[in-house]
């Protein structure tokens, strides 16, 4: 059998679907079909039942996160839907209860971890980026966070990632200033890295010196990780649950088309609909930008590693980190 890694996409997909089919076995559903959707950093499956309901399973990438991480997911997801009216995607239990399928196939390798998910109705926010939506999206992010404070104290098995650095993703290889990337990386563009890194580590230090306020946050709420649907707004892609402070996960929002048209609207709708259920939580817009700036330098820094051609990107990004710089530094 040719090894997985020397597969073409195609290949490494009717692997994959192999996975999907042997943890569908653990459920009490008929299925129709099963259709490739995505492979990005997971997989993911479409699925629908003999009954016409759908479904999306989820293969997670061993390099974006862990199972502890995916249990912490579980758990929060499952306490929204029990204790919240905030429409969220929602698991589907196994035969036995639990959540997630470790799943192993000839020709895959190691453990594959597998999630089942209810279809989530509706198109992603980006297609209807109007302020009122933002106000409905701030607003939800706030009530997301009501709920997590409620979550406090969390049990001692619950032990996802914390946003406390720059590079914050388990095992993640930082490149950016290794002799191997010099071709896109000059002494240059390396030392305004580092000028970003050293003023977003005195942040994270700040926001870290202290556990009282970290609770579960979503991580990665942007407007392609939300859909409406009939006008109400489900989140999805709880992922990247991280435990970690208010201000990041509204930077992680914000940071998201600023420089599309209508953006300063919708950055003002954001934060009135987030404003009108509690606190916002940034102590100041440098502390938004140094957040963002962070994250940015990380994303460099990954795609660096997975683009066969990522200088465009580099370039806009290192401009957008100069232009930080400037205003913030």
């Amino acid at each position: 059998m040719k090894p997985f890694e020397d597969l073409t996409r195609l290949g490494k997909i009717r692997r994959l679907r192999q996975v999907a089919l042997k943890a569908l076995e653990s459920y009490d559903l008929r299925f129709r079909w099963v259709k490739f959707m995505t492979i990005d950093t997971n997989t993911m499956f479409k699925l629908q039942t003999e009954d016409g309901e759908y479904f999306v399973l989820r293969i997670y990438s061993e390099e974006e996160t862990t199972l502890k991480e995916n249990r912490a997911e579980m758990f929060w997801l499952n306490a929204l839907i029990k204790d919240s009216d905030i429409p969220v995607t929602e698991p589907v239990p196994r035969n036995d209860g639990e959540f997630i399928s470790l799943v192993q196939v000839p020709g895959v390798p190691g453990e594959q971890r597998c999630v089942l998910f209810k279809w989530i109705p509706g198109r992603q926010l980006v297609n209807y980026l109007s302020p009122e939506n933002y106000f409905k999206f701030g607003h939800t992010l706030a009530k997301l966070h009501d709920h997590a404070e409620s979550l406090k104290p969390l049990p001692d098995w619950i032990q996802p990632k914390r946003w406390d650095k720059v590079f914050y993703y388990p095992d993640e290889p930082v490149v950016y200033n290794t002799e191997a990337y010099a071709h896109l990386f000059p002494p240059g563009r390396i030392a305004l890295m580092d000028e970003v890194i050293s003023k977003a580590n005195l942040l994270f230090d700040e926001l870290f010196s202290t556990t009282e306020n970290q609770i579960l946050i979503h991580g990665d709420l942007h407007f392609w990780n939300a859909h409406l649907h009939r006008g109400i707004l489900y989140v999805i892609d709880f992922e990247d649950i991280m435990l970690g402070y208010l201000v990041q996960d509204v930077a992680v929002t914000l940071s998201y088309g600023r420089d599309w048209d209508g953006y300063p609207a919708r950055r003002q709708a954001f934060v009135q609909g987030y404003s009108s259920l509690r606190a916002w939580p940034a102590k100041s817009d440098a502390e938004i930008e140094t957040l963002i700036a962070a994250r940015s330098v990380m994303f460099i820094n990954y795609v660096s590693r997975i683009d066969p051609d990522p200088v465009e990107y580099i370039e806009g990004r290192c401009e957008k980190l100069e232009q930080f710089l400037r205003e913030y530094g």
